[in-house]
């Protein structure tokens, strides 16, 4: 009788044991990050939302990326009326150079590394002009936040583990 209880308390904790294994959620290695960090987005929004908002992005034209950059520069930094005119000249002027600059990335045979060279003189010549609208405050202020929003974007790329395949370089001396 004993052997007869023993057996039949075995077999239900076998049964047991198989049914909630087949409730356990299953894993699957190639989609363990994609389900990760699905969980720790939260209410963010899916992954076929960012990218229609990279088009989106990427359809806007110059004057209203420059519209946009002013608008935000101006709050952001308190600036006057004419220092306002300014930097929307200035803004237009960056926003269709950069739209050039596209234009060339996605013709096939152009050299990466003249046009990474030519952004940065580009960049460092908008820096230039930015600098000799804005005063010591407003510039102290605009450097300050452009730290701050850079600091951000490696810290969010560090916890997703996300560097697009790019690997810095550790200076070791």
């Amino acid at each position: 009788m004993k052997k007869y209880v023993a057996m039949i308390a075995l077999g239900l904790a076998t049964i047991a044991g198989t049914t909630y294994a087949q409730n356990a959620p299953q894993r699957e290695n190639r989609n363990n990050y994609e389900n990760r960090n699905d969980q720790n987005r939260g209410d963010r929004k899916q992954k076929g939302e960012f990218r229609r908002n990279a088009d989106r992005r990427a359809n806007i034209s110059p004057e209203e990326r420059a519209n946009r950059r002013t608008e935000k520069l101006s709050q952001r930094l308190d600036l006057s009326k004419k220092q306002q005119k300014q930097l929307q000249a200035l803004n237009l002027k960056q926003a269709r150079e950069m739209e050039s600059f596209r234009g060339q990335r996605n013709q096939p045979g152009t050299r990466n590394q003249n046009n990474r060279e030519e952004m940065k003189r580009q960049h460092a010549s908008y820096e230039k002009e930015l600098k000799s609208i804005l005063n010591k405050k407003q510039y102290a202020k605009y450097q300050e936040d452009r730290k701050q929003m850079q600091a951000q974007r490696e810290n969010r790329n560090n916890l997703n583990g996300d560097n697009n395949g790019r690997f810095r370089r550790q200076n070791n001396g």
